[in-house]
C-alpha cells in the first residue's frame, strides 16, 4: 500500500513516502507522513507519520532515503532516532528525528525523497521472526530419492541415517540479517577488498576468499555500501511499486560466505564459531555455534515426515504456483519485480499472500516442510556443509555423515525461482564450487544446541 505526499520545506525539496512492505498483508500501514526541515541551523530532520496496525500491534519503523529525488534505490538511514526500530507503537504520534549532518558530513542534499517503511511481527498475519530455529530430534529418517518415475543416479541408494538433535532455521537467511552481521564484521575490521586491503566498497572478501557481492560490484545483489555501513536495497515490482528487499533471502553469497555469516554470527551471540577459516573445515566435535546443515539435516528437515519422504520440501508430492516460487512454464516472481533476482520474501507461502501480485485472488497455500520450514522448495538454493560426490549414498556413515572428507564442490539444496520442477524435489543434488556466486542461490543456518 502505498501514499504519496510532496512538502517543500527550506531549501530541500522533500518528497515523504510511506510505505507498508505487502500491500495485501493483515499487517501494518504507515499514512500522513510529513519532513520538515528544521529552521535552527542543526540541519536536521523531523519526519511525522500514522501508524495503523489492524490488531493494534506493534511494529518495525525505519526510514530509508534517495538523494536524487528516487531515481536510485533508497537504502537505510541510521542516524535516527524516535518512533523507528522495533517495537513502535501504533498511533497518529509518530515522530521520528534525522540528524542529517552527522549522516552525511558536509554534504549538501537539495532534493531527497525519504520512506517510512514499516513491518510487523506476528506470523499470523504474514510477517515473519528472522532468525528463528526449528528443534529436530533425535532420530533416523529414509535418505534419497524413493521412486523412479525421475530422478538423478546420485540420489540413490535409498538408505538409513540417524541424526543427532539438531536445529534448522525456519527460514533462508535474508538480506537483513546478512547485511546486519556484515556491519559488525566491519566494524571489527574483517571484511577485505579483492586485494586484501581494509574494506571500503565493491565484492566482499575476507580469510583469502570472496564472500559475496554489493550493489557496486553486481546488479544481482541487494546490499549497498554507504557512508560505511551496509543497507538493503528496495526494487520495483508490480505497477512500480516499491518492495524493500530487506526479508528476501540473500544471494550473490559464496559458501565461503555462509560460512563466515555462520562464524560472526556465532560471536555475534556469544557462541562457539563452527569452522575454521583457513582449512575451511567443521570443528569436531561439532560446537554450539550456527553452522550450515549438511546435506543429510536438510534434506531431513525438508522432506521427512516419520514414515514418508516427500517429494517436496513443503510436505507435498506435487508443486505450483502456490505453493513454490519456481520455473513452471514462466517465472512464478510473486512480486512481478521488473528485473531478477525474482525472489520472494521468506515466508511467502503461507496463505495469505497472493501467488502472483498480478492475480491477487489466486493465494499461496501454507506451504512448510514437515518440520515446518519455509521455501525448502524454490525461492533460492541453500549452500549446505557438504562436498559433493556422486557415490557418496554408497559408502555414508549411517550416523551423523557429514559429507566427503574432501573435494572439488560443495551441495546446494532445494531449487530456486529459477529451476524447473525436477530441480526442486528435495533428494535433488546439485554442486557447486564453494567460490561461486548466484543471483538465485543463498543458504539457511543450523546448529547443534
Amino acid at each position: 500500500m502505498k501514499n504519496t505526499h510532496c512538502y517543500a520545506r527550506s531549501l530541500i525539496l522533500f518528497l515523504a513516502l510511506s510505505i507498508s512492505i505487502y500491500a495485501l498483508a493483515q499487517g501494518p500501514v504507515v499514512s500522513k507522513v510529513q519532513v520538515q526541515p528544521r529552521t535552527d541551523g542543526s540541519g536536521n530532520v523531523d519526519i511525522y507519520y500514522d501508524l495503523h496496525h489492524p490488531k493494534g500491534l506493534a511494529s518495525t519503523a525505519s526510514l530509508r532515503l534517495s538523494k536524487d529525488g528516487g531515481a536510485s534505490d533508497p537504502f537505510t538511514l541510521v542516524h535516527t532516532s524516535g518512533h523507528t526500530g522495533t517495537n513502535v507503537t501504533p498511533g497518529s504520534n509518530g515522530h521520528s528525528l534525522w540528524e542529517v549532518g552527522t549522516e552525511f558530513p558536509g554534504e549538501e542534499i537539495s532534493r531527497a525523497v525519504i520512506e517510512v517503511a514499516a513491518t510487523g511481527h506476528n506470523e499470523e498475519e504474514g510477517e515473519i521472526i528472522p532468525g528463528e530455529m526449528i528443534t529436530i530430534p533425535a532420530g533416523s529418517f529414509k535418505m534419497g530419492r524413493p521412486y523412479t518415475d525421475i530422478g538423478s543416479p546420485d540420489e540413490l541408494p535409498v538408505h538409513t541415517v540417524y541424526l543427532d538433535r539438531y536445529q534448522i532455521g525456519k527460514y533462508q537467511v535474508t538480506n537483513e540479517e546478512f547485511a546486519a552481521v556484515l556491519n559488525w564484521a566491519y566494524a571489527r575490521n574483517l571484511l577485505k577488498n579483492s586485494t586484501g586491503e581494509a574494506y571500503t566498497d565493491g565484492a566482499i572478501y575476507a580469510n583469502g576468499q570472496q564472500l559475496a557481492e554489493t550493489e557496486s560490484s553486481s546488479d544481482f545483489s541487494q546490499i549497498s555500501f554507504v557512508n560505511n555501513r551496509f543497507s538493503v536495497r528496495s526494487r520495483k515490482g508490480l505497477d512500480d511499486r516499491l518492495c524493500f528487499m530487506a526479508n528476501h533471502p540473500v544471494v550473490m553469497v559464496s559458501w565461503y560466505g555462509a560460512v563466515c555469516y555462520c562464524n560472526w554470527l556465532s560471536e555475534k551471540e556469544g557462541l562457539e564459531s563452527c569452522y575454521h577459516t583457513t582449512s575451511w573445515k567443521r570443528h569436531e566435535p561439532v560446537r554450539n555455534g550456527y553452522r550450515l546443515p549438511t546435506e543429510a539435516e536438510w534434506e531431513r528437515a525438508a522432506a521427512w515426515d516419520g514414515t514418508k519422504h516427500w517429494r517436496y520440501g513443503m510436505t507435498s508430492d506435487s508443486i505450483h504456483v502456490t505453493k513454490a516460487n519456481y520455473f513452471p512454464k514462466r517465472f512464478a516472481n510473486p512480486l512481478g519485480l521488473k528485473t531478477d533476482p525474482y525472489t520472494s520474501p521468506v515466508g511467502w507461502y503461507n496463505g495469505v499472500y497472493p501467488a502472483r501480485m498480478e492475480t491477487p485472488r489466486l493465494l499461496t497455500v501454507h506451504a512448510r516442510s514437515p518440520v515446518g520450514a519455509y521455501n525448502m522448495c524454490g525461492n533460492v538454493w541453500e549452500w549446505c556443509h557438504d562436498w559433493y560426490s556422486d557415490n557418496y549414498y554408497s559408502i555414508s556413515p549411517e550416523s551423523n555423515p557429514t559429507g566427503p572428507t574432501s573435494g572439488s564442490y560443495r551441495i546446494l539444496r532445494g531449487g530456486s525461482w529459477y529451476s524447473y520442477d525436477y530441480d526442486c524435489r528435495a533428494a535433488y543434488r546439485l554442486n557447486s564450487t564453494p567460490d561461486d556466486l548466484f543471483n538465485n542461490a543463498g543458504f539457511r543456518i543450523s546448529r547443534t544446541p
